[in-house]
């Protein structure tokens, strides 16, 4: 029985045994770790995923609601998540692929729980869900970095997409210039490396508000607004230059697309035309003023930019007894409201005559804008020609001079430094001055010493004001000089202190030590390459440091017979002139700077720079006329000159504007004509064209010739062919019998026969 019942026994508790097991697995107190996680180190893809191995299956609810991970700056979450119950493991997947070259730092924190709710334990010390805080090796959190992998060098030079106004287009006088390009750039490099020309001066950021917007990405787009419209009828070429502009990694401008950096942009467009002549907008003094200063300084705003040279040839102040005053008896200033050169200020040398009355005048056939419009004096929107037209502006002076003199500038500038010590000090003054006052008056410092005019040279120029004192031995470096004029003592001609009596004082430091940089050529106004330069247009180089004036202007010349004339100074750095005579049409000329031109340390330029640009074409108007073969006009007729087409008058005359010299190839088409074409060359002051014959359409001239040859031809054969035929050749002997004929002797009164042999 017993034996019986053993193998029952044995089951159950084998039974007993693995139901004790069941309840021992259902009772997990044992904590979850992660056994392995990734990524980790350095170099790691922007596109990986996150993955975690447990050392047990894990709630994933609890792992997602615990992790994050975070680039310094912000903390991420978004993302997909996978979880895998066979292999232990969670895989997230960013919403956003990492960014290149970051740190990141993952987190998971101890709230992520197992399947029986216990809590994460990574220092594995048998109690999960611990505190982050304290020594790294006591969290229960997991927490790990990664550096995703940095992008690859940059070596794409960058290029212009777009410019507006595109090249050849037609843009308004207030247009603002806006260049996109192909990715972000190094906002200084193109500030510095951006300009522009109107052919008579040349632009720069100064002369406008720049502001970096975002096309397609950040600070891929340049927006510049002149502070100056533009001439109207003007041609504007624009351009950056490639040894400056630059993107963020440092890749020069590809100006031409080819995928090699190094080479500027170059872009122009013309600027809409102004049919009105111009106008004076206000003058100073106003006309008819009274008691105006003996010093004054004539002041005109034009409605329009004006040619400077013109207009200087157009000046007269008349006064009593003959009295013609013009350009060369003054000095004028050309500065710009709303256009460029839209304000002239004239100051006469020496000073007028107390209690006169003056004339101002511009003649009008000669004051001219840009256009070459001439001055409409009167502004009644017409042009009436000169003297009709002229501008007057009548006034009348002071009784007696009671105007005291003022400081317009002054060299060194106040507070300059780095001040070369064998510079020059010099003064300008609004009027001419006693020189005698003015000498006593000047002394100067370095705060050890006092030194007056005693102490070196003086020299006075443009009518006594100007005053300028060369040192005779050079000023020591890195001190800190005092100039001043006393004001009780200098006093202008008529005996008015300087600034009422109140002294002129200014302060500059010289540079610390010997200059040994040699000087560069910043810019040049035109630049290299530049096209459709006006004739007239003045030549300016801005140097990187003051300049020996003498020695710059005999290093400077010009190619093609050209001559360099009227040098001017707007600062110690800059220099214009002009040329003597216009420039010739669509010329290429060179502009040099020989090493010869020194800083005022006597520091040569390294090597000669050399500007080469193309002066603008000849445009003006084309005529001719159209005439059938006995010279009368043919009226109606189409002529087409290129892209050019029009209809010929009454008289068969035509005339085309504007049109720019060059070769050209003229259609002219009339019903019953046969058409004509020819090639022609269009030269500058271009005259009328050769009239231009029309023949019917039957034949035309060469034709007919050819068909009369060939007719004569023709008829002499007829002629020929019709005489052999009169004439008939003796007759063969193979096709005819010949038979004897009778000989008949007629005699009087008798007819007698017989035969012939």
């Amino acid at each position: 029985m017993a034996c019986r019942r053993a193998p029952l026994i044995a089951l159950l508790l084998a039974g007993a045994f693995v139901f004790a097991a069941g309840l021992t697995r259902g009772t997990d107190t044992t904590p979850p770790r992660a056994l392995d996680w990734g990524p980790r180190g350095a170099d790691v893809p922007t596109d990986t995923q996150i993955l975690i191995a447990w050392s047990e299956r894990m709630n994933g609810s609890s792992v997602e609601l615990a992790f994050s991970y975070s680039d310094g700056l912000a903390t991420y979450t978004a993302g997909g998540w996978t979880h895998d119950g066979a292999l232990n493991t969670s895989v997230f997947s960013p919403a956003a692929a990492f960014a290149p070259g970051t740190r990141y730092t993952v987190r998971v924190e101890s709230t992520a729980r197992d399947l029986a709710g216990n809590r994460l334990d990574q220092n594995n010390d048998g109690i999960g869900g611990g505190a982050c805080s304290g020594p790294v090796s006591s969290w229960d959190c997991l927490v790990w970095t990664f550096d995703t992998a940095p992008l690859p060098p940059d070596t794409t030079p960058p290029r212009v997409l777009s410019t507006w106004p595109g090249d050849g287009e037609i843009a308004a006088t207030n247009a603002a210039i806006r260049i996109v390009f192909s990715e972000t750039m190094d906002t200084a490099s193109v500030e510095t490396a951006f300009g522009y020309s109107d052919g008579f001066s040349f632009y720069w950021l100064s002369d406008g508000i720049t502001s970096w917007t975002s096309t397609n990405v950040t600070d891929d787009t340049l927006r510049f607004a002149p502070r100056l419209e533009f001439a109207s009828g003007g041609r504007i070429t624009a351009y950056v230059d490639a040894g400056w502009a630059r993107d963020t990694a440092g890749n020069p401008l590809d100006g031409n697309g080819d995928g090699v950096g190094g080479d500027g942009y170059t872009w122009a467009f013309s600027i809409v035309s102004d049919p009105r002549p111009p106008t004076v907008l206000a003058t100073a003094p106003l006309n008819g003023a009274t008691g105006v200063s003996v010093s004054l300084t004539i002041r005109v705003v034009f409605s329009k930019s004006m040619l400077v040279a013109n207009v200087g040839q157009a000046i007269r102040i008349l006064g009593p007894a003959d009295e013609n005053l013009t350009i060369s008896d003054g000095e004028a200033v050309w500065t710009g409201i709303r256009f460029p050169d839209d304000t002239l200020e004239f100051d006469p040398h020496p000073n007028l005559r107390p209690a006169t009355p003056y004339e101002f005048v511009l003649q009008s056939d000669l004051a001219r804008d840009r256009g070459s419009l001439p001055i409409d004096g009167d502004g009644n929107g017409t042009w009436d020609g000169s003297p009709a037209d002229d501008f007057r502006l009548a006034f009348q002076t002071e009784a007696q001079d009671l105007t005291p003199p003022v400081v317009t500038d002054r060299r060194p500038q106040d507070g300059a430094s780095d001040v070369f010590p064998g510079t020059d000090l010099r003064v300008v003054f609004d009027e001419p001055m006693n020189r005698t006052s003015v000498e006593t008056a000047f002394s100067y410092t370095d705060g050890t010493g006092r030194f007056g005019t005693g102490d070196g040279t003086v020299w006075w120029q443009i009518a006594d004001t100007v005053f300028e004192f060369i040192p005779a031995s050079a000023l020591g470096y890195g001190l800190r000089y005092t100039a001043s004029l006393d004001g009780v003592i200098a006093e202008d001609t008529a005996g008015n202190p300087l600034n009422g009596g109140r002294n002129e004082t200014w302060t500059f430091t010289t540079a610390g030590t010997p200059d040994a940089t040699p000087p560069r050529v910043l810019w040049s106004s035109p630049f290299d390459g530049q096209r459709n330069v006006s004739r007239t247009a003045r030549i300016s180089f801005i140097f990187s440091e003051a300049m020996d004036k003498a020695s710059v202007q005999g290093a400077m010349g010009i190619t093609q017979g050209a001559t360099l004339t009227d040098f001017q100074w707007p600062n110690d750095a800059t220099v214009e002139a002009g040329t003597t005579a216009p420039m010739g049409w669509r010329a290429a000329y060179t502009v040099f700077v020989l090493t010869g031109a020194k800083d005022l340390a006597g520091n040569p330029l390294q090597s000669t720079r050399s500007i080469g640009f193309t002066t603008e074409s000849w445009r003006g108007p084309v005529t001719g006329r159209v005439v059938d073969d006995g010279g009368r006009g043919i009226g109606g007729a189409r002529v087409q000159l290129n892209g050019f087409s029009l209809l010929t008058n009454d008289t068969g005359s035509f005339a085309f504007e504007g049109i720019e010299q060059g070769t050209y190839t003229i259609i002219v088409t009339e019903a019953g004509y046969a058409t004509f074409t020819e090639t022609v060359v269009i030269e500058p002051e271009q005259p009328a064209l050769p009239p231009v014959t029309l023949h019917r359409s039957g034949v035309a001239p060469v034709d007919a010739a050819v068909w009369a040859a060939a007719g004569a031809t023709l008829l002499s054969v007829l002629l020929v062919l019709v005489f052999l035929r009169r004439r008939r050749a003796k007759p063969a002997a193979h096709y005819e019998t010949w038979k004897p004929a009778k000989v008949v002797t007629v005699e009087p009164g008798q007819v007698r026969s017989r035969e012939r042999p």
